[in-house]
């Protein structure tokens, strides 16, 4: 198999695979109960919880422990709407991930307002749109730092700014560039975090929150990680995550330089195959996502059989009844529907191979070639 979809998820390091058991096995205990081997458990969230705090330069009580970013998002948006009923309005960028967008719809129905900031064609924010348009009587400002689709970065320090100088929350999905990007953490009041696409165990992951902005929980019970998230902490995952990034954090630049090298032989070979291929966002994504338009050719045909050769990839285009509608992130662009159909995004790896690119590019030609015979 050679996997090409590491910004859906991505394989736990080895090095944690090895040590998961382990950790089972010492650190079972509820980490709630007062008894030496609780505690025990208790001392490691603790542990992962300083290092967190230190790599976001934020205060401890800030790092909060969820099963990953779907929970931290709807904790986020629905707590400080339950919060600050008086504020009604919501501004977000068009091109969120759906566990952003569907808890929003739901506000709407609830009798709040969401405005959609303007995106240029490869995606980046309007910031003048957003200067525009916030106010004092928004609930929050919701843009994500880089896309889960296209990989285009936004300007979150300077959305920071602008948000700080109102006074109005800033949040951010920030999953595709936590532990791989410099972050600048201090410009973010929220923002959410997912272990497995970082190479941890699913259901891990942590949220930053603020202080000056309470959120009510979405999750109620035994009152743990300070009354935000209830529920028994799953100790050996967090010390799992913990572990992914650091190893991140050791290595970033070393696997941005890889993805970097990477992005320009699978680009320049698939151009070399198909000259008229379209790359969302080039020049301003990260190197470790691309979404690639193909002309004539629905980007769910050529999933599905790149799939059949042993090559997993994905695209942009969600699938109701079995059959494909355009992705919201290309159309917000402003991509004809043809196109936002044709759009397939691979995705990089710690341990995505050159070799694995160049065959990959040899069967995508191939492919191509049998497929744009039957146009849409």
């Amino acid at each position: 198999m050679i996997y090409l979809d590491n910004a859906a998820t991505s394989p736990v390091f080895p090095h944690i695979l090895e040590k998961l058991e382990h950790w089972n096995r010492e650190f079972f205990a509820n980490p709630n109960s007062v008894h030496p081997e609780g505690q025990k458990s208790r001392r490691e969230i603790d542990r992962v919880r300083r290092f967190l705090s230190q790599v976001v330069s934020s205060g401890e009580e800030n790092i909060i422990f969820v099963s990953g970013a779907t929970e931290a998002n709807n904790t986020v948006i629905k707590g400080l709407a339950e919060r600050h009923k008086n504020k009604k309005r919501i501004l977000i960028s068009p091109i969120e991930h759906k566990s952003v967008l569907v808890p929003v719809k739901e506000l709407v129905k609830k009798g709040l307002s969401v405005e959609f900031l303007k995106v240029d064609s490869e995606g980046v924010v309007d910031i003048d749109h957003l200067k525009e348009r916030i106010d004092k009587d928004v609930l929050f400002v919701g843009v994500m730092h880089v896309n889960n689709e296209t990989g285009v970065v936004q300007d979150v320090k300077v959305i920071g700014e602008i948000c700080r100088s109102k006074g109005v929350p800033f949040f951010s999905d920030i999953v595709q560039s936590f532990g791989r990007l410099e972050v600048p953490y201090g410009y973010i009041d929220f923002f959410t975090t997912s272990g497995h696409k970082i190479n941890a165990p699913k259901a891990t992951g942590f949220m930053k929150i603020s202080q000056e902005y309470p959120l009510h929980p979405l999750i109620t019970g035994g009152g743990q990680e300070f009354g935000i998230r209830a529920g028994t902490e799953n100790t050996p995952g967090i010390i799992a995550f913990g572990e992914a990034v650091k190893t991140w954090d050791e290595n970033r630049q070393a696997f941005i330089d890889r993805f970097r090298e990477l992005e320009k032989l699978f680009i320049g070979k698939l151009k070399e195959v198909i000259p008229d291929i379209k790359v969302v966002s080039e020049g301003k994504k990260v190197p470790y996502i691309t979404t690639v338009l193909f002309p004539d050719v629905k980007g769910h045909d050529m999933v599905i059989a790149l799939g059949r050769r042993g090559i997993a990839v994905s695209s942009g285009s969600a699938c109701s009844s079995g059959s494909p509608m355009p992705s919201h992130v290309l159309t917000a662009c402003g991509f004809s529907e043809d196109d936002a159909l044709s759009g397939v995004r691979f995705s990089f790896g710690v341990d995505t191979d050159a070799a694995w690119l160049e065959t990959a590019v040899e069967e995508i030609g191939e492919i191509y070639r049998k497929l744009s015979s039957f146009p849409f």
